[in-house]
């Protein structure tokens, strides 16, 4: 069994150029300073008010590693400030450091896991 870890993010635009400029600085710094085992990250247009991000981890290792990494860019800020996170769609093993990191953040109610929502955590 893999332990890749494929996730989507919605995202409900409050700004759509705002948006669209922190992707544009935030993809190629995560590509040249970001966690070594981001294998993919990819953000896609779904119309004028919502985007997308697709990303692949090469485990649940890179994703905290990667989470921990860019919350405190610039252009993360700027992508928060931009758009709500709408929803997480996340597919592969959630491990209890993942657990520790979204409910530290309060995303337990947006993460659906392998299409189901999540039971026993703190919402």
């Amino acid at each position: 069994m893999s332990s890749e870890i494929v996730v989507v993010n919605f995202y409900t635009l409050r700004d759509p150029e705002g948006f669209d400029r922190a992707v544009r600085v935030l993809v190629p710094r995560v590509r040249l300073q970001g966690h070594d085992g981001v294998r993919s990250y990819r953000f896609f247009g779904s119309g004028p008010t919502e985007r997308r991000l697709v990303a692949i981890y090469e485990g649940p290792t890179a994703w905290v590693g990667h989470h921990d990494l860019v919350m405190g860019w610039p252009e993360m800020g700027a992508l928060r400030t931009a758009a709500r996170l709408a929803r997480t769609d996340l597919y592969g093993p959630l491990t209890p450091p993942m657990q520790a990191w979204i409910e530290e953040m309060g995303l337990a109610r947006k993460l659906r896991h392998q299409g189901e929502g999540i039971a026993g955590f703190r919402r």
